[in-house]
């Protein structure tokens, strides 16, 4: 039987994956600067599912949240602000520092770190902001109830607002508005929301689940293949990252007792947000050590390796910050008893 702690374990092991994928992205774009043999290319093709996974899974997390926890304004947006918000400017004013070599000193530059443009990742989590707000006051607008109906209006307003109505305001392109996305993160509701009729349905109709597999895996081959380069937001990318998302969670939760990787908050979160700093620094010190880079990326296993160093890296740094903010969200509980124990005496 699937169970919501196996289903939240299927996730958890979906973001993992997913925030291998996009590591990947950006390691192979840097191959590609240099060099681009076909393993790079398609690489780089199927990364482009890790942001779309994600988006999805925020999408069910949040709903999750909703109809499990019932937060309020306060608790909700307390969580985002900790786990979310901050470690995002942390991240904003590192990039500044890192491509500019230097700190933020001027309103342009605070500008920036807010709207997310100091790093090519950073526009996801400004837009995920975007969401936050959005989702909280929409809670009991969109429900179960009428999701199936809404999901469509959502498709048309992502479709139109890509196609005709984003103007490139502040600089911030089509993956910097929430409107762009919207259509994708309310499927993951969906999801959650008939995950237990969908997840059973594909684990007792295996033949369904293997032409599910099938098209799903026939859709990543032709994204390798073509000539055209399908970009996240791309509607017919996000069916495909769909289906793959629905295989990813069969194929976890028949994993999930036997894989023994400790769920940690915040952990993929980290791993996305730092990522590209080990890419910046790791390219800097060959600089200075060797002159140029380009030896590296032509070679297979030089290139594996250092994607390898890169996320394990990212992965050490993201375990320390996510032990980090526990230690501080636990003084910050201990304060706050000691504050009410005051004021009652």
């Amino acid at each position: 039987m699937y169970t919501d702690s196996k289903m939240l374990k299927s996730l958890f092991y979906i973001q993992l994956f997913s925030s291998f994928l996009v590591v990947v992205g950006h390691f192979t774009a840097s191959v590609l600067y240099f060099n681009d043999p076909f393993w790079v290319v398609a690489l780089n093709q199927i990364s482009r599912y890790g942001t779309v996974l994600l988006t999805i899974a925020t999408g069910y997390l949040t709903a999750y949240s909703f109809d499990q926890k019932q937060p309020g304004f306060r608790e909700f947006f307390t969580g985002k602000i900790v786990y979310i918000v901050i470690p995002y400017l942390v991240s904003g004013i590192l990039y500044h520092y890192l491509l500019k070599k230097g700190f933020p000193h001027t309103v342009g530059d605070f500008a920036n770190i807010v709207l997310g443009k100091t790093g090519d990742h950073l526009y996801f989590v400004f837009m995920i902001c975007q969401y936050y707000v959005v989702a909280y006051f929409l809670r009991n607008i969109i429900t179960k109830r009428n999701i199936l109906c809404i999901i469509w209006i959502l498709l048309a307003v992502q479709y139109v607002y890509i196609h005709y109505i984003h103007q490139g305001w502040l600089g911030l392109t089509t993956r910097h508005m929430l409107p762009t996305w919207i259509f994708t993160l309310y499927m993951g509701h969906l999801i959650y929301w008939y995950r237990e009729w969908i997840l059973s349905f594909l684990r007792d109709n295996r033949s369904i689940l293997m032409l599910v597999t099938g098209v799903s895996t026939a859709a990543a081959i032709y994204f390798v293949i073509s000539n055209k380069i399908f970009v996240a937001v791309h509607l017919t990318f996000v069916f495909a990252t769909l289906l793959s998302f629905l295989v990813l969670m069969v194929f976890f939760l028949e994993l999930v007792d036997h894989l023994h990787i400790k769920f940690r908050k915040g952990l993929t979160y980290f791993i996305f947000l730092f990522h590209s700093a080990f890419l910046i620094l790791f390219k800097d010190v060959l600089y200075q050590v060797f002159g140029e880079v380009s030896w590296i990326f032509q070679n297979t296993w030089y290139s594996l390796l250092y994607l390898a160093a890169i996320f394990i890296c990212s992965a050490t740094l993201a375990i320390l910050l996510v032990r980090l903010v526990k230690r501080l969200e636990r003084l910050w509980a201990s304060m706050g008893n000691r504050m009410r124990k005051e004021r009652l005496q």
